[in-house]
């Protein structure tokens, strides 16, 4: 992989309001992660997107001071505006060229699958594949053909085409890409509604229950009233046989 040359101007610490006349004047602050020190930078805003489109994200830059030192370095992070999706801010870090380091690569799927025309519901698993290798080894990209994808099939990290010299992080059983059968709404929804005409069911059972428990507590006083009556059908019987003696 070449490297790509970025020139690059020290900063000193801005205020918001500095930020952001910076940004409108058509440079972005960065930050570059060095090895000893950390340095806040600006750079070309219109350069650096062209640097991007050309060679991507894991290209290998040349960043250039103002005292005609340079830095080898890969960004490590782009920080976009939430609402335009400008760049706002840039972090880099130093790299060596002569030790591996850890990287995304980005996996890209070309064909089209028959299993989708079927029916099927493609689902990319795994867009970004972490690898690890010489800066030098870093691919640009990831390429799958789907091709011959059909439903219920999948392609994984072990299936995928990894140039030599580079180690791929993943296990390879990890599944990259599949097609699966769609997914039917209605096998779901008389799921959801029987459990949600249960909460209903439990609470008029409870109810009853509880009208249950109150008739029970009734139960005993009628009984009470049934075992009272002989008892005072005995008494009068006795009152009389007192009388007529």
């Amino acid at each position: 992989m070449e490297k790509i040359i970025l020139d690059s101007e020290i900063r000193k610490q801005l205020t918001k309001g500095e930020m952001k006349k910076i940004r409108n004047s058509g440079k972005t602050p960065a930050v570059l992660y060095g090895e000893k020190e950390n340095l806040n930078l600006l750079v070309d805003t219109s350069k650096f997107n062209s640097l991007l489109s050309k060679a991507g994200h894991n290209v290998i830059i040349s960043l250039n001071f103002p005292d005609k030192t340079s830095k080898t370095v890969l960004v490590k992070e782009i920080q976009k505006n939430v609402i335009s999706r400008k760049i706002s801010h840039i972090d880099f870090y130093q790299i060596s060229m002569e030790k591996k380091i850890e990287v995304a690569v980005p996996i890209f799927l070309i064909g089209e699958a028959p299993g989708v025309k079927a029916g099927g519901v493609l689902a990319h698993i795994v867009r970004e594949l972490k690898v690890k290798c010489l800066p030098t080894d870093i691919p640009e990209k990831i390429t799958i053909n789907i091709a011959n994808l059909e439903i219920g099939h999948s392609i994984s990290v072990k299936d995928l085409t990894i140039p030599q010299n580079v180690e791929v992080l993943h296990q390879p059983d990890q599944i990259v890409v599949n097609i699966v059968s769609p997914t039917i709404l209605e096998e779901i929804v008389p799921g959801a509604t029987a459990e949600t005409a249960a909460e209903p069911e439990v609470i008029s059972k409870g109810k009853k229950e509880e009208e249950g428990e109150e008739g029970a507590e009734g139960k005993p006083g009628e009984a009470k009233k049934e075992a009272a009556a002989p008892a005072k059908k005995e008494a009068a019987v006795s009152a009389k046989k007192e009388e007529k003696k």
